[in-house]
Formats: structure tokens, C-alpha cells, sequence
């Protein structure tokens, strides 16, 4: 097994980095009524989706390169939706979606689609 590409490191940090910002997010989303539960899960599927991006960039990706772009895109998409319906800061939306679009960046890369296909765990 050769090493991991450098591409997709970064993709994985930039993923987390995402995730961590999903979740600064959520604390801004409550305030403490029952009522901001709503929108404290929109916050949360926003940070599940970019934590799973970032477990497709580790060295044994359990999915194939196409998934890759797909859970990127998702990722981006409950940006897009939880800063439609209030339960995320407009900024935070922003940097989200651009986090995503790197992700995608990364995840577009030869190398990257080379090494997950050669060394895909099923």
C-alpha cells in the first residue's frame, strides 16, 4: 500500500475543520428553549455530514471516489438549508460552503480518486 496522498490530508483536516465549525453553530443556535431543538439537529446534520466527508479522506476509505463527491455535495446542500431556515449564521453558512467546495477540489484530484480506488477497505 502505497502512502496516503498529501491531497487527501488536507481534504480530511479541511473536513473536520468544517464539522468543528458546524458545531460553533449549534451553540449559537441555542438558547436554551425547547423550541431551538430544530434547529440545533439541522446544525448537527450540517456537522455529521462533514465529519463523514472527512472519514472518506482517511487511508482506508470505505467508499468509492464518486461517494466521495456525492457526501461533499450534501454536505454543502444541509449548509445551504440550515442557513435557509435561521438555525445557522449566514457567516457560518459561507464558510461551509466554501470548506465544501474545497473538499470537492480534493476529492476531484487524481490522486486522490487513484488512491481510494486501489485501496478502498469493503
Amino acid at each position: 500500500m502505497s502512502e496516503t496522498p498529501s491531497m487527501m490530508k488536507l481534504g480530511m483536516a479541511v473536513a473536520f475543520i468544517g464539522a468543528l465549525i458546524a458545531f460553533v453553530a449549534m451553540i449559537f443556535a441555542w438558547n436554551g428553549d425547547i423550541d431551538d431543538a430544530p434547529l440545533v439537529g439541522a446544525d448537527m446534520a450540517v456537522a455529521m455530514m462533514f465529519f463523514a466527508v472527512g472519514g472518506c479522506f482517511s487511508a482506508y476509505s470505505p467508499v468509492k471516489a464518486s461517494t466521495i463527491l456525492v457526501l461533499t455535495v450534501l454536505a454543502i446542500a444541509f449548509s445551504i438549508v440550515a442557513a435557509y431556515f435561521g438555525a445557522m449564521m449566514i457567516v457560518f453558512a459561507v464558510i461551509l460552503v466554501i470548506l465544501g467546495f474545497i473538499c470537492i477540489v480534493f476529492a476531484n484530484s487524481s490522486g486522490t480518486k487513484d488512491y481510494v480506488e486501489t485501496n478502498r477497505i469493503i
